[in-house]
């Protein structure tokens, strides 16, 4: 299982802003607790929103967040995130990756991805389901 002392990135990870974006960053976002598992500071610079599904683009996600993906900035060197892949009719699947790991226990991945990714599909490394599936 993950270390609960390594989850929390609100102090890492953040697009840096002049004192001035800092200030009306702050008006904008004033609860930490959304500052966790991803860089709200970047989103809110580059204008991104949520989606009708509540979710931000992965372009900001941290490396703690549970679906970290290939398509945040943060992925690379060393810390490289799952993978999604489109399923067709609105649904995908996320390959996890070790790191998704270092922040999440496999047990916790599945519970998140019942209560917040419903009908996505969750793959865990060294299954191989995936490969079958989307590497033909």
């Amino acid at each position: 299982m993950s270390d609960p002392g390594i989850r929390d990135l609100t102090n890492q990870y953040n697009t840096q802003l002049t004192p001035e974006q800092e200030a009306a960053f702050l008006k904008a976002y004033p609860n930490p607790k959304d500052w966790y598992d991803y860089d709200m500071r970047g989103a809110w610079l580059a204008g991104a929103g949520q989606a009708g599904n509540g979710h931000y683009p992965d372009t900001y996600k941290k490396p703690n967040h549970p679906t970290f993906s290939t398509g945040s900035q943060y992925s690379r060197g060393p810390q490289i995130g799952g993978t999604w892949s489109d399923l067709g009719n609105g649904k995908w699947a996320f390959q996890a990756s070790p790191v998704n790991l270092q922040f999440m226990s496999p047990y916790e991945l599945k519970d998140y991805f019942s209560r917040v990714e419903p009908g996505n599909e969750l793959f865990l490394p060294g299954e191989g389901a995936f490969e079958r599936t989307f590497k033909k």
